[in-house]
């Protein structure tokens, strides 16, 4: 897998693209893009790694990403892999910073627009309870050009005005921009994916990245602000959040199937990472599944 860069506004005739999609589409890879991109996963479940945050995601995701924020939607098996048994519901837009016109941003009625924008580099999380977000996703489509238009300026301004903006990507996370890094950290995101179920040295990860393992170690954290192991853990706890989630597997099972090799240290990394335990953790999503009915 590599990053690519992609070019919504290639395809686009008007100043935005809008897309209903029931299948992962340019949301499987490792990407960035100049426009940015405002999501909302109807339906759908996998992680979402967003710079140096790694969230598992579930219906009713709704985030709003930067331009050029490196991102990747990996999405469940069972949305993707060929007659997929799951359809997913996601409505995305595309839209770049000036779609409003080249000065729009230098008014003084666009303070607030301007400085989200800055948040949304750091991918700002938002509240399905703001009932006007699906609303606005849900009504868009069958829109004129210039009511798509209207419509994402107004929703955009409403966002702007939230009291608070959670986002995701921590403040010490540097963005790789060169190329090669987007290729070298690239297949270093791979590997982990693929292998975080087993043991991953940090010699062979190094070796991967063409790397001595200090100067590997002085890189990655440059990368992500983060250790490799604190990462990689942090990439198994989410998983581990799924299968407490989604199945009925014993937490000790979660534990070794997650990568963890005894269940002491799965139980501290989990607390740690999401400041309860994972049987608090299952006990609290299973309470507020019941809710829903």
């Amino acid at each position: 897998m590599y990053i690519q860069r992609l070019h919504h506004s290639a395809l686009q005739t008007g100043s935005l693209t809008v897309r209903h999609d029931h299948a992962p589409q340019n949301h499987n890879i490792w990407h960035y893009h100049e426009e940015l991109e405002f999501i909302y996963i109807k339906k759908g479940n996998g992680t979402f790694f967003v710079g140096d945050c790694i969230q598992p995601f579930s219906d009713n995701f709704l985030v709003l990403i930067g331009s050029n924020t490196p991102h990747y939607w990996l999405f469940d098996e069972q949305y993707v892999r060929e007659e997929a048994p799951a359809r997913a519901d996601i409505h995305v837009v595309h839209f770049k910073t000036d779609f409003c016109g080249a000065d729009f941003l230098d008014l003084p009625e666009a303070g607030l627009i301007k400085k989200m924008y800055r948040k949304a580099g750091r991918a700002i999380s938002l509240d399905i309870k703001n009932s006007f977000l699906p609303q606005f996703f849900d009504s868009l489509l069958p829109k004129t050009p210039l009511s798509r238009l209207s419509s994402l300026l107004e929703t955009l301004c409403a966002i702007s005005e939230l009291p608070s903006w959670t986002t995701l990507v921590s403040e010490g996370y540097s963005n790789p921009q060169q190329q090669e890094d987007h290729g070298r950290m690239n297949k270093i995101f791979e590997h982990i994916r693929l292998h975080y179920r087993g043991k991953i040295p940090l010699e062979e990860i190094a070796q991967l990245a063409g790397m001595t393992s200090n100067s590997f170690c002085r890189y990655f954290k440059q990368k992500t602000g983060k250790t490799l192991i604190q990462f990689v853990n942090e990439f198994r706890i989410g998983q581990a959040c799924k299968m407490l989630n989604d199945t009925r597997a014993s937490v000790k099972e979660v534990c070794f199937d997650c990568g963890f090799q005894n269940f002491v240290s799965f139980h501290k990394t989990f607390k740690s990472i999401m400041s309860t335990t994972p049987s608090s953790y299952r006990d609290a999503a299973n309470k507020s599944l019941m809710a829903q009915f």
